[in-house]
């Protein structure tokens, strides 16, 4: 495959995650409808997951795919202090986010383009929803982040994603098999790592949890 073609399928992903949030945006409603979430109380209980299996308080947090700043807004509201940084490729998320008026740092940045971290700079990499979009290479989109976010982080990487059990599926959306994400997590590490599966919490959705040994 040439670079030319390579560039133009991730320009073409770019729009199709654009279309998606900012015509949820255009459509207003709730924040979780903005994100592509189906409640408020769904999201939360991913949030939930974060903070019952990982040692988050005073840690340093990467979230990627920020979105609107709800995880910060629930870590803060739960009475956990972080050092939080988030990032988002949509600008309108965080002119969002800026109305807000969140403690943190956020960045309009395609990460997976123009990583501006250094090597080990966060304990904890969170990711949630951001590879729930079928976009034609999700197994591929999967790994490489991967081997970004373990580079990235000290200790833990976090991300949930949809689930192939799932009762409802929508063409839209990408759902992944639990074991065939095991072997994605092998392919993409090097090193020795920690893997814990969370799917006890909604029946569409599950959490991965690597903690470097």
């Amino acid at each position: 495959m040439s670079c030319k073609k390579v560039s133009t399928l991730r320009i073409k992903r770019k729009d199709m995650i654009k279309s998606y949030y900012e015509g949820n945006m255009e459509g207003g409603g709730p924040e979780y409808k903005i994100l592509g979430w189906e409640s408020k109380e769904a999201q939360q209980l991913r949030f939930n997951i974060l903070i019952s299996n990982i040692e988050i308080n005073n840690k340093t947090v990467l979230d990627v795919g920020c979105g609107t700043g709800n995880l910060l807004e629930y870590l803060t509201e739960q009475g956990f202090e972080v050092n939080y940084t988030g990032v988002d490729i949509l600008q309108s998320m965080l002119e969002y986010v800026k109305s807000k008026g969140l403690q943190g740092r956020f960045y309009n940045i395609d990460i997976f383009k123009e990583n501006i971290f250094m090597e080990d700079e966060f304990d904890v990499i969170y990711a949630s929803g951001i590879f729930n979009l079928n976009l034609g290479n999700n197994k591929e989109f999967l790994t490489n982040a991967l081997r970004l976010f373990l580079k990235l982080s000290r200790k833990t990487v976090a991300f949930n994603l949809l689930s192939s059990r799932s009762p409802d599926r929508e063409e839209k959306y990408f759902y992944f098999d639990e074991q065939e994400v095991l072997k994605l997590i092998e392919k993409a590490c090097k090193k020795s790592f920690d893997v814990k599966i969370v799917n006890s919490y909604l029946e569409n959705d599950f959490t991965v949890i690597l903690n470097k040994n």
